[in-house]
């Protein structure tokens, strides 16, 4: 039926012929009395005899058409909601947070049982050695077995009593987190879609009475919902997610304890209590309570604190503000060690960060437990499977954030004490260096451990001092030669799978010789925008074995626990530490029984300057030793340089060799001028450098003088200039020709 008929109520009729004579209405009509049955007989039949009644519409027409329209709308909504559901619009905030928490809860379960199965297995190990020694006794062997399994059982009754006695305490989310993850759903989502639309295509082609039938489902499935159109809003949360570990925090009101505060509030938030300092942990989960231990012992320490606010309950323990009323900050940070004895946490439990925007604010945060427990896995890098130019991930922070760096084109500074974890931060720099196409590592190490089991993934190694001075010579040259190529619109060499970005890592620093230091540093200063640059390790940082290299070259400083007069020297401020810079109070750990702060770092890089305390991703050697493997197995070393003067030519006159490369360079024209070939030839040493504040015309006359002394002294026959009058006739250019130098290498002697 159209859809502009209204069928209204129906008229009486008397007789068939008023049932087979449709009335078309374009409005409701006016109500009128009931006409007679004998007029409207009559006045049928004389319209059917004049033959001027309307035409009767097709109905099988008028059914297609509502049908269509009906399927027609119904693929639009099914559409709607396809685009809904792959936006995850149908999932609302509140469930994308309660998955990441429900993520961590997940890895807190699973460490807790991995703790469980672990303390059950060394307790079987324990009781089976205690019933051989009162058997027969024990070997040597056995017994430190015995002694080292109880230590490490104890070790592990301590992790289990501190996981049992604190709940899942989740980290929340940021917006920024939330939105990544809705993003990364988006993509699966999508990526889903575009599975199903290609395997509905293909067994469309393959199978066609089976397309055939999918094609009349979807169009049922179309006309049903064209009545039954989806609603396009927010599922509810399923029902496995509302676990209470996962609600959102509730909202706490802003917890402020003063330092003036009334006694009557005193005795009304402590009742009976002596106005002295108490550990933290007395606070249970009551801010007020953490407040006021905070506020008293920093004022028990002579600082003049108004109050402290902004407190709260961190999976690791509790962050809040202090707010001095006189002093400077660095007066709190000098009393740190006296705050972890006036708190009762451990040594360098306690941690502080002066606030730049406002000069009498110190963030604190008070460690109750491992703020990095538990610590993600280690991130597999495929083999060929990274670039260069995107970020390294690093570790997670105390924020919760993972901590992502782009290498390119950066100089690295790694400074930790023995213990440190100075070789974990050093194998994930490496792990993701050799999983990149488009970047090499050199391991330069004078003590000859260099990268460990990734050794075999180093495009060059040197562990002699013979071949560490060849290594940097090579590296320095690399340098060079890119930047002598960049063109005058470029600011950066262009780094692809045939020209890696290069990072010679040079281990124990402090051992290097003194004039491998400077080719270090030299390094370090140009080899920057070439993409050849130095990755640093030392135990210090002090200038006698550093230099003055530090601050202006190295992009990326790390600090893991460190001398306390290093940091200023790292970050590059007399007041680093009262800024809240304080890896000095990291503890190095002393053996594998006790990891400490071990890999625990301080981080200064591009995109990221705030004091934040961070740890590094643990790759153990057996793990390191299988993927060193797998790369091998996929030609996962970019390439193996070679110095240039290798190979065949290394007989040959070095000063041969680089008068002729000038010219290829340069695409072998028949002359080149003075100029040209000293261009080129003064990026092959410094010796052809010492007259680069001389005039232009002395460096020439002195140049070509060098050129023949040099060709004299290999035996060669002296290397004829030429002037070309043809060029300017007025000023003819002086240099050499293509064709003498390719005959100077017709008459090298035997």
């Amino acid at each position: 039926m159209s859809t502009d008929t209204h069928p209204g109520p129906a008229p009486a009729a008397a007789g068939p012929a008023a049932a087979a004579a449709p009335v078309r209405l374009t409005k409701t009509p006016e109500p009128a009395a009931d006409p007679d049955p004998q007029t409207t007989a009559t006045a049928g039949k004389n319209d059917a005899d004049s033959g001027e009644t309307e035409a009767k519409p097709n109905p099988i027409a008028a059914f297609a058409s509502g049908t269509a329209k009906r399927t027609g709308e119904g693929a639009r909504l099914i559409g709607q909601w396809l685009g809904h559901w792959a936006s995850t619009a149908d999932q609302s905030g509140d469930e994308i947070r309660r998955r990441i928490v429900a993520a961590q809860l997940e890895a807190y379960t699973e460490r807790r049982t991995e703790v469980e199965d672990a303390l059950g297995k060394e307790t079987k190990r324990i009781v089976r050695l205690e019933e051989e020694a009162a058997d027969g006794g024990l070997t040597q062997a056995q017994r430190s077995q015995l002694t080292l399994g109880r230590e490490a059982a104890r070790r592990l009754e301590k992790t289990l009593k501190d996981m049992r006695k604190a709940d899942f305490r989740p980290v929340q989310p940021t917006e920024r987190q939330i939105a990544r993850a809705r993003s990364f759903g988006r993509l699966r989502r999508g990526g889903a879609l575009l599975g199903a639309a290609g395997g509905a295509a293909a067994g469309v082609v393959n199978a066609p009475p089976a397309g055939i039938v999918g094609l009349l489902a979807a169009m049922g499935l179309s006309w049903w919902t064209a009545a039954h159109p989806p609603r396009l809003t927010h599922r509810p949360v399923p029902a496995e997610l509302l676990l209470p570990e996962l609600d959102p925090p509730a909202k706490s009101q802003a917890v402020e304890v003063r330092a003036d505060a009334p006694g009557e509030e005193s005795e009304a938030l402590f009742p009976g209590d002596t106005g002295k300092p108490f550990p933290i942990r007395d606070a249970d989960d009551d801010p007020r309570l953490a407040a006021a231990s905070i506020l008293r012992a920093l004022l028990d320490e002579g600082l003049a604190v108004g109050s402290v606010t902004d407190v709260t309950r961190e999976k690791w323990g509790w962050k809040a503000t202090a707010h001095l009323t006189k002093g400077k900050p660095s007066a709190l940070v000098l009393r740190l060690p006296e705050l972890d004895v006036a708190l009762g946490v451990r040594t360098g439990g306690v941690m502080a960060q002066p606030q730049s925007a406002a000069a009498g604010s110190v963030v604190l945060r008070v460690l109750l437990g491992d703020p990095f427990d538990p610590m993600p896995a280690h991130p597999v890098h495929q083999p060929r499977s990274n670039s260069i130019l995107k970020p390294a991930p690093l570790g997670p922070s105390m924020d919760a954030s993972s901590t992502e760096v782009v290498l390119a084109g950066q100089n690295i500074m790694v400074i930790a004490v023995s213990g440190g974890g100075k070789s974990q931060i050093v194998r994930n720099l490496v792990d993701y260096i050799t999983s990149c196409t488009d970047a090499i590592a050199l391991d330069i190490d004078p003590t000859g451990r260099g990268f460990g089991p990734l050794r075999r993934l180093a495009a060059m190694r040197a562990y002699d001092e013979e071949r560490i001075d060849e290594v940097l010579d090579w590296a320095i040259r690399e340098a060079e030669i890119r930047t002598e190529r960049m063109g005058d619109d470029v600011d950066n060499w262009q780094i692809s799978d045939e020209d890696p970005a290069v990072f010679a890592v040079v281990d124990e620093h402090p051992q290097l010789t003194k004039e491998q230091k400077q080719k270090v540093i030299k390094l370090s200063r140009i080899g920057r925008k070439a993409r050849v640059t130095v990755v640093l390790l030392s135990q210090d940082a002090t200038s006698d074995v550093v230099g003055d290299a530090i601050a202006d070259t190295f992009g990326i400083r790390i600090m893991l626990p460190s001398r306390k007069a290093d940091v200023p020297l790292v970050v590059g401020s007399d007041t680093a530490i009262s800024e809240g810079w304080m890896p000095h109070r990291l503890v190095p750990s002393p053996g594998d029984w006790d990891p400490a702060d071990a890999g625990c770092f301080y981080l200064l890089a591009p995109g990221l300057r705030d004091p934040i305390l961070r740890k590094a991703t643990h790759l153990d050697a057996a793990t390191a030793t299988l993927r060193t493997q797998e790369r091998l197995a996929a030609g996962d070393v970019t390439i193996t340089p070679e110095p240039a003067d290798s190979g065949d030519n290394e007989d040959l006159p070095p000063v041969l060799l680089a008068v002729r490369a000038a010219f290829e360079k340069h695409g072998d024209p028949d002359f080149l001028t003075t100029d040209q070939i000293l261009g080129h030839v003064a990026t092959t040493g410094d010796e052809w450098r010492q007259w680069d504040d001389s005039e232009p015309e002395y460096r020439r006359r002195e140049f070509k003088k060098k050129v023949s002394r040099d060709f004299k002294k290999a035996g060669l026959p002296l290397l004829k200039t030429v002037r070309r009058f043809d060029l300017d006739s007025k000023n003819p250019p002086s240099g050499y020709s293509l064709s003498s130098v390719e005959e100077a290498f017709t008459t090298l002697p035997d």
